[in-house]
């Protein structure tokens, strides 16, 4: 087991760090509020009900919105694991 060690501290007095969290920020910005699909096996399945999330230090902030599955989407996916791990569990 590798133990655990903390991240460096990054320095953003250094433009160059600073402009790469800028750039890196910018990049996650632009996935806010999207849709997700639940993946079932192989097959991306789109809901019309969703679990909106939201940023808990601004509430009026989405996150994004996920597919929100009901019980037979629930099962088929248990279905869909169960046979994917005869072939991963070795």
């Amino acid at each position: 087991m590798i133990s655990y060690k903390h991240e460096p501290f990054v320095d953003f007095t250094n433009e160059e760090n600073k402009k790469a969290y800028q750039e890196a920020l910018q990049t996650v910005e632009g996935y806010l509020g999207q849709d997700y699909p639940l993946y079932i096996g192989a097959e991306k399945v789109t809901t019309d009900e969703k679990i909106v999330s939201y940023n808990p230090a601004d509430k009026q902030e989405v996150i994004g919105r996920v597919s929100k599955a009901n019980r037979d989407l629930a099962e088929k996916a248990m279905q869909e694991a169960v046979t994917a791990f005869e072939s991963w569990k070795k």
